[in-house]
């Protein structure tokens, strides 16, 4: 399992941030960025959470799935 970096994560989210500032001000600033995602990071976080939540939980059900037996069916009777 494969945990989630969330330092590489908030500054994936800051660069976000600044690319949608810099529609508006050309001379938006990485530490400007910062102070505007740190608004809504704390919302961010938790959508990642909640993802690495079901995905752990979508692999374990995969995993318990594969190794039960699936139930044995017995062939129809052939017509001869």
């Amino acid at each position: 399992m494969e945990a989630v970096n969330y330092r590489k994560e908030w500054f994936n989210w800051v660069a976000k941030e600044r690319k949608k500032m810099q529609r508006k001000n050309k001379a938006a600033t990485h530490r400007q960025a910062m102070a505007q995602a740190s608004i809504t990071w704390p919302k961010q976080k938790i959508r990642l959470q909640k993802k690495a939540k079901r995905e752990a939980n979508k692999r374990r059900k995969e995993e318990s799935t594969s190794t039960a037996v699936p139930p044995t069916t017995t062939p129809p009777p052939s017509r001869l």
